[in-house]
C-alpha cells in the first residue's frame, strides 16, 4: 500500500497536459510538494492518504496564474476611478503612494491580495511594485506562489535613492532567496518611466543573474506616439533595439501593436499578460489576440492592480476576455472555452518561465491545484466543463486551493490568514487614506 500525504480522490481532473486528458472518478496522490500519482480510482486502488479528500461534483485543474498584478496596491481598491490612465496616475496614484506607500503598505496589501487571488483560485501570480522583501514574506505566509518584480524607475521611489538601488536590491534578494514559492523579476516600469542607460542596467542584471525581466508597454496609443516621436521607433522596436528581449521577456498590456512589432515578438520568445478588465475601465483599448494568434506570439491573462480593475478575479477575467474578443472579431468560434483556459493556465505557466514546474497535473510537477464545486443550481446540468469553467463558473465555487502540496484553503476557509484581521486591516486603511 502506498502512502500520499494528500489524496484526492472521486474527481473529475483535467489535467492540462499536452493531450488535455480528462480523468472521470480521479484520483491524485501529493507526496510532499509534488504530484507522486495521478489516475483513476481503479487504477490507484492501493493508495491511501495522511488527509484524504472526496473530491465528488468538483473539477479538480492546475491553479489558475495571474500574469500581471500590483499587489502591494491592495488599500488603493476603488481609491480612483472613472478617468484615463495618464491622468489616474498623475493625479491619484502617484501622489498617494509618495504619502502612504511603505514597507508596511506592502507588507501588510501583498497578504491582504493573496487571500483574495487564493480564494478566487489563482494560485501563480507575477507582480510589479516595490518593497519586493516584504512582498516576498507576505507570500510565504499565505502560501502563495509569486514572481515578485520589483520596479525600476528613473527617480527615487520608495526606500530607493534611483535605478541603480531598484536593481541590486531586487537582485541581492534574487541571490539570497531560498524559498521555492518565490521567483524574483526586475521590472523596469515602462519606457517613459526608465530611460535607456537604466533599462540597459536592468537587462544586464537580468540576463547575468537568469531573472525575468517584466515591463509595461504599449497600454497607450499616447505612449506609442511619444516613442515613435522620441526615438523614431515603436515601444517594440525600441526595446529590441536595445537589446531587452534577449532576457526572457514579460511584457504587460501589449495593446498597440504592429504587425511587424508581433513578428519581432514571436523571433524573441517574448509573451504578454493581457489584462482586459483594468484595460476596458480605463478606455486604453483592446489587445490585438487575434494577431498574437496569428503571429504564435505567447500571451497569458492578468487582473492587473486593484486600483484600475477593482478585483483580483481570474474568472471575471478569463470570461470577459473570451466573450469581448468573439464580439470584437464577429466570430463565435474565437477563443474557445477549452483555448482561453489554456492561455490562462499553460500559457502563464510559460510566459513566468516556470511551465516546467506547474502548469499542468502531471506526476512529477509540483502540487499546484483547485477544486471547483460543480454541484450547484447554476452550474448544473454539466456537458462541458471547460464551458462552464468560462461561462458559468465564480470565484465561491473555488473550494479547496492546494499550493506546493499544502492545502491553503479548504471549504473555502483559509487555513494560513486570518480573514478577520485583514478585514479590519483594510478599514483602518481606507480611514488613514480618508483623513
Amino acid at each position: 500500500m502506498n502512502t500520499a500525504d494528500i489524496l484526492i480522490k472521486n474527481a473529475m481532473v483535467l489535467t492540462f497536459d499536452q493531450e488535455m486528458h480528462v480523468i472521470e472518478n480521479g484520483c491524485i496522490a501529493i507526496i510532499e510538494k509534488q504530484i507522486a500519482e495521478i489516475g483513476t480510482i481503479l487504477d490507484m486502488n492501493d493508495w491511501q492518504g495522511r488527509e484524504v479528500i472526496d473530491a465528488s461534483d468538483m473539477l479538480v485543474l492546475p491553479g489558475l496564474v495571474n500574469g500581471h498584478t500590483h499587489a502591494g496596491m491592495s488599500y488603493f481598491k476603488g481609491m480612483a476611478d472613472d478617468m484615463p490612465v495618464i491622468r489616474w496616475l498623475n493625479e491619484k496614484i502617484w501622489p498617494a503612494e509618495a504619502k502612504y506607500m511603505n514597507a508596511e503598505f506592502v507588507r501588510l496589501g501583498v497578504e491582504h491580495a493573496a487571500a483574495e487571488m487564493i480564494r478566487s483560485g489563482i494560485t501563480t501570480f507575477s507582480d510589479m511594485y516595490f518593497y519586493s522583501h516584504e512582498a516576498a514574506t507576505s507570500c510565504e505566509v499565505a502560501g502563495i506562489r509569486a514572481v515578485i518584480g520589483e520596479g525600476v524607475i528613473d527617480y527615487p521611489v520608495a526606500m530607493h535613492q534611483g535605478a541603480d538601488d531598484m536593481i541590486n536590491y531586487v537582485t541581492r534578494l534574487h541571490k539570497e532567496n531560498k524559498n521555492d514559492l518565490i521567483t524574483f523579476a526586475i521590472a523596469p516600469h515602462a519606457i517613459y518611466t526608465c530611460n535607456k542607460d537604466n533599462l540597459k542596467k536592468a537587462l544586464k542584471n537580468a540576463l547575468d543573474e537568469n531573472m525575468l525581466l517584466h515591463i509595461h508597454l504599449s497600454e497607450t496609443q499616447e505612449e506609442v506616439e511619444a516613442c515613435t516621436k522620441e526615438h523614431g521607433k515603436l515601444p517594440v522596436e525600441y526595446l529590441d533595439g536595445l537589446g531587452i528581449f534577449e532576457a526572457k521577456t514579460l511584457l504587460a498590456h501589449g495593446i498597440h501593436l504592429e504587425d511587424r512589432e508581433l513578428e519581432i515578438l514571436h523571433k524573441r520568445g517574448v509573451s504578454i499578460a493581457v489584462n482586459t478588465i483594468s484595460n476596458l475601465k480605463l478606455a486604453s483599448g483592446f489587445a490585438p489576440i487575434h494577431k498574437y494568434e496569428q503571429y504564435h506570439v505567447n500571451y497569458c491573462l492578468g487582473t492587473d492592480g486593484v486600483a484600475s480593475n477593482n478585483k483580483l478575479d481570474m474568472f471575471s477575467e478569463i470570461s470577459t476576455t473570451a466573450r469581448l474578443h468573439k464580439a470584437l472579431n464577429r466570430d463565435a468560434s474565437f477563443l474557445p472555452a477549452k483555448h482561453i483556459l489554456q492561455k490562462c493556465i499553460n500559457g502563464g505557466a510559460k510566459a513566468l518561465d516556470l511551465d516546467e514546474k506547474i502548469g499542468s497535473l502531471e506526476v512529477g510537477k509540483l502540487a499546484d491545484m483547485i477544486m471547483i464545486d460543480m454541484n450547484t443550481i447554476d452550474s448544473q446540468p454539466v456537458y462541458d466543463p471547460y464551458s462552464h469553467l468560462v461561462y458559468c463558473t465564480s470565484t465561491e465555487q473555488v473550494k479547496n486551493v492546494i499550493i506546493n502540496g499544502k492545502i491553503v484553503m479548504k471549504n473555502r476557509k483559509l487555513l494560513t490568514l486570518d480573514e478577520d484581521i485583514l478585514l479590519e486591516r483594510a478599514k483602518e486603511f481606507r480611514k488613514r487614506i480618508q483623513q
